[in-house]
């Protein structure tokens, strides 16, 4: 088994800056929002590039995050073995895998928890990311998935839900998983649901 030491994060604002300048880079300028900030006008959803675990309120997203971390070796990220359904059996509903596809770049579903399938009521396996059957929020999935593939950086998405008469965070994290040349190849994600149905606030 090969030994697996924990990435330094370094400070969340110089990671971020980072992330913002590596974006910028490849074509992609990105306006992040504040540390405390959780959610943009409006209720609508907010992404941020993270570092720091500790940002994050839910403890199986934190953790997720914290592995993912804890995965790479020399510096470098993990591939996408890194989705195995024991060591993130915590959150194995609420997973979700991306292929990256090139000329033009696009993100298929390879994977799709069953959390999410049964709050979306359309499974997602084998489809693009643009066939996300939520219209309002399929942008910000887009717009999230291409910041981690430019930048090669996970991303915090967070956004305030309505249900059972109260508001609720609903969080969500990203990380680059990288194939044999060292490219993003695979996109991982976790993420939490308020309990019962939802409605993201501020919506229409």
């Amino acid at each position: 088994m090969r030994r697996l030491r924990r990435a330094a994060a370094g400070s969340t604002a110089a990671g971020d800056r980072q992330g913002r300048r590596r974006a910028r880079g490849r074509g992609l300028t990105v306006e992040l929002t504040g540390p405390q900030s959780a959610t943009t006008q409006g209720g609508q959803p907010s992404i941020e590039f993270i570092t720091d675990p500790g940002r994050i309120r839910d403890a199986n997203v934190r953790q997720f995050l914290e592995l993912w971390q804890a995965a790479h070796v020399d510096g470098r990220a993990p591939g996408k073995s890194f989705l195995d359904p024991l060591r993130l059996r915590f959150l194995l509903g609420s997973l979700s895998l991306l292929e990256v596809e090139h000329d033009p770049l696009r993100f298929r579903y390879r994977l799709v928890g069953t959390d999410i399938v049964q709050r979306l009521g359309h499974e997602l396996t084998g489809k693009f990311m643009e066939q996300h059957p939520d219209a309002a929020l399929r942008p910000f999935l887009i717009k999230g998935a291409t910041m981690v593939h430019h930048a090669a950086m996970p991303i915090y998405g967070h956004a305030k839900a309505r249900t059972l008469g109260q508001d609720w965070l609903l969080e969500v994290v990203a990380v680059p998983l990288l194939g044999p040349d060292g490219e993003v190849a695979f996109i991982g994600s976790g993420q939490s649901f308020p309990p019962g149905k939802f409605e993201l606030s501020g919506r229409a």
